[in-house]
């Protein structure tokens, strides 16, 4: 059985300082064999609530092209933070 699609946000993130929510995105989308904007999208939200839980947090910015589309979007650069670092051991996600 897979890891669910934030546990597995969350671990790459945990594997890493810092990623591009570009290159998360491209991460999941291939794990979980998905494409096309409404899971882009679907994933853009899930970092959003990753973040707003404070399990993540958008460290840097930038005008990118968007992924599946012509147009320029803002993206971010996410950080595993420490309470989401505490929160993955408890949880089982992450081994001490």
């Amino acid at each position: 059985m897979k890891l669910h699609q934030k546990g597995f946000l969350l671990v790459e993130l945990s594997k890493h300082d810092s990623l591009w929510d570009g290159d998360l995105i491209a991460m999941v989308l291939n794990e979980y064999k998905l494409s096309g904007p409404y899971w882009v999208n679907s994933f853009c939200v899930t970092l959003d609530e990753l973040a707003a839980a404070g399990l993540i947090a958008r460290i840097d910015s930038r005008l990118d092209q968007a992924l599946f589309s012509s147009k320029t979007r803002v993206m971010f650069k996410y950080q595993l933070t420490e309470f989401g670092r505490t929160r993955m051991i408890s949880t089982g996600l992450l081994d001490v």
